[in-house]
């Protein structure tokens, strides 16, 4: 085989790996589809609701909320707040208010998307959000 040739064949077999890999940007993200943004009032209304589950006295404004996601009647909100580490608060939106059901936190690996997925959608969240939030907390 001729040098060109050989280096051809090696740049486009690279080429279609990359294509091919999960990492692509033709690849489908867990979050597709799933709403990322908060306008000032979810952000001030979240804040309160976080605010107000911690047992220690915590102001609204000592939350910081550091990204959101929503999906049919379920929101993840990922926030710091001056009494624990970080934490994912888990919400049901299905009433009139959000419904706080459980916050998770800490560090997972890749090899332990299954677990949260399964750990969230036991919460009651739906694929969508559960996924979204595996892939985000796993830093996907």
């Amino acid at each position: 085989m001729n040098a060109i040739f050989k280096t051809a064949c090696i740049n486009g077999f690279i080429a279609m790996a990359f294509l091919a890999s999960p990492g692509s940007a033709f690849a489908k993200s867990p979050c597709d589809g799933v709403t990322t943004s908060l306008t000032k009032q979810q952000r001030s209304d979240y804040s309160a609701l976080i605010a107000k589950s911690l047992r220690k006295k915590v102001k609204p404004t000592a939350v910081k909320i550091d990204s959101f996601m929503q999906s049919g009647e379920w929101a993840v909100v990922y926030a710091d707040v001056p009494v624990a580490d970080p934490g994912y608060f888990f919400f049901n939106l299905s009433g009139k208010t959000p419904q706080l059901k459980d916050v998770w936190g800490g560090m997972a690996d890749r090899s332990e998307v299954p677990d949260l997925v399964k750990w969230a959608k036991k919460l009651g969240a739906n694929a969508k959000i559960a996924s979204c939030f595996a892939d985000t907390a796993t830093g996907s």
